[in-house]
């Protein structure tokens, strides 16, 4: 494509000139007023210049554009300030580009940059005390979506989620069935809702000789196939699910080799995790208590010792933010137990605030104290739910309007781009384009050069983006960023087609701009794919 091609000519001209031919960075630019491409080359290679030969970034810029002379697809190079260089492609060049788009087909955006390599991706984890909540549920589609990109670069994808099976909260929970079952529950410290008078209905028969822990245990153990039951109706399927029971065998050993790395101390009865280290800085954590039990932070220490044996990097984790004091004690442990704590990648997100237009909707009868996911779900549907969730940053608060996806208007940011995609199926439905773009796009006769329209190239200019975009993904795990990506293809197909008429147009233009339509439904069904949203060819 057009981006290599400027790469290559980079590296020959910088190697000509006698510097170092490194990995260049060239990046599409996000202002037309910065030309397509530019790259911050100059300044790189500034830093390697010492005493009387150092140079400035603008002087080794201007070296470069002089060597690049007159390249046939480009209209021109400039230095820009600080030294940036700028590249404005020649219109013609760039739509040719298209060819390898529609080349392709459901492989653009992906790579095997990272073939060989592992990730794991735990995500959701939630308490099985309860029904899954709207909140908790936020890190479904998330962890999905960041597995889905490392899965298109090449990496071997886990995911996984961990079933916290055991501890007090489950204890307290069989207590709460038991004082329900015998009709003395207090409303203090209890769980609350609906579900307990399932679980009642549904354990009576079995629990009348059992204790609160073994009762609690029963109860987790349904809870947590529903909670798997409502994550593969997001369309969600683990590969590994662990329980925090199995975990718990290899707490002793554990402690045993953190004791061994000098990072336990005792106090009050209870072991804790104190290394004095840049994690924690002092702070301590309780690794095993006062009454020989082990807490939940020690079970989890066995589990990433697990995930760094197999060799995977990165290891991510997908927390709510609360759990934000959880990551400097893992980066702690993991440290102290050898491992590089740079390949532990964690996401945290904050909570979801459910509203019916400017109505807060504030609890559900059958979770007690907070909107469970499958009401949620039920109401607007698998593809709304992923793609509205993962509208903004993880870090931001958010409020999941129930009434507005119900909308079929562009107010609904779902609808929007789902009716683009239905909009360029059936264009192409019409003339079986298809059949048409199979022979042509094998022979290289489309004439892209007719595509010269500002909202064509706009368009242009945006489907091949895409590649970047995924490539930056994998690494910086912002995949929130995709809906914004496919709302923009919506947009400027909106606008393409508003501004350049496809069926009425005649001969070589006709073909052109089918082509461009394809291109179009190929990225954009591309795109929903990666966000686990269908790409409808009706609506």
């Amino acid at each position: 494509m057009l981006k290599q091609k400027i790469l290559e000519d980079l590296k020959r001209v910088v190697s000509d000139l006698g510097y170092p031919s490194g990995d260049i960075v060239l990046s599409i630019s996000k202002n037309p007023t910065f030309g397509d491409y530019s790259t911050n080359l100059a300044l790189q290679l500034a830093k390697l210049t010492q005493g009387s030969n150092k140079q400035t970034p603008k002087e080794i810029a201007k070296k470069i554009v002089n060597k690049l002379g007159g390249l046939s697809y480009l209209e021109k190079a400039e230095v820009a300030g600080g030294g940036f260089i700028n590249f404005f492609v020649k219109p013609e060049d760039l739509a040719n580009d298209l060819h390898e788009v529609l080349k392709e087909g459901e492989d653009f955006g992906k790579s095997d940059i990272n073939k060989g390599k592992k990730a794991r991706v735990e995500f959701i984890s939630a308490n099985p005390t309860g029904p899954l909540h709207i909140g908790n549920a936020r890190s479904g589609p998330l962890g999905d979506v960041i597995a889905n990109i490392l899965t298109s670069q090449g990496y071997e994808v886990l995911r996984e989620f961990i079933d916290n099976n055991v501890g007090e909260q489950v204890k307290a929970l069989g207590a709460t069935i038991k004082a329900k079952l015998h009709g003395n529950l207090a409303e203090e410290n209890q769980y609350q809702g609906e579900y307990i008078d399932e679980l009642v209905k549904h354990l009576e028969a079995d629990i009348e000789n059992l204790s609160d822990e073994e009762t609690g245990s029963l109860a987790v153990e349904m809870m947590h196939e529903e909670i798997m039951a409502d994550s593969h109706a997001m369309g969600i399927k683990f590969d590994l699910v662990v329980h925090e029971s199995e975990l718990r065998k290899e707490a002793a050993e554990i402690i045993d080799e953190l004791k061994k790395a000098g990072v336990v101390k005792e106090k009050d009865g209870a072991l804790w995790l104190a290394p004095n280290d840049e994690f924690l800085k002092d702070r301590e954590t309780v690794i095993q208590k006062s009454d020989g039990g082990y807490t939940y932070f020690t079970a989890d220490i066995v589990y990433h010792k697990q995930k760094f044996q197999s060799g995977a990097d990165p290891i991510i984790d997908i927390f709510g933010s609360n759990h934000h004091g959880h990551v400097p004690r893992l980066q702690a442990a993991v440290s102290a137990l050898g491992f590089d704590p740079g390949k532990l990648k964690v996401v945290l997100y904050q909570y979801v605030r459910v509203k019916r237009g400017n109505i807060v909707v504030k609890m559900s009868k059958r979770a007690g104290n907070f909107i469970t996911a499958r009401e949620v779900l039920d109401e607007v549907g698998k593809d709304a739910f992923r793609f509205y969730l993962l509208r903004f940053a993880p870090q931001t608060h958010m409020d999941f309007d129930l009434e507005l996806l119900k909308e079929e208007s562009s107010k609904n940011p779902v609808f929007y781009v789902q009716y683009a995609h239905a909009r360029m199926a059936n264009i192409l439905n019409k003339v079986q384009v298809n059949k048409i773009q199979e022979s042509s796009v094998k022979s290289q006769e489309v004439d892209f050069a007719q595509l010269n329209n500002t909202s064509e190239i706009n368009l242009i200019k945006h489907l091949l983006a895409f590649p970047d975009l995924v490539t930056e993904l994998a690494l910086n795990l912002a995949v929130h960023q995709l809906t914004e990506y496919a709302i923009n293809l919506a947009d400027l197909f909106h606008k393409f087609y508003e501004n350049c008429p496809v069926l009425q147009a005649q001969n070589d233009l006709r073909e052109a701009r089918l082509s461009l339509v394809e291109a179009s439904r190929i990225t954009l069904a591309n795109t929903l794919k990666f966000l686990g949203v269908s790409a409808p060819e009706r609506m």
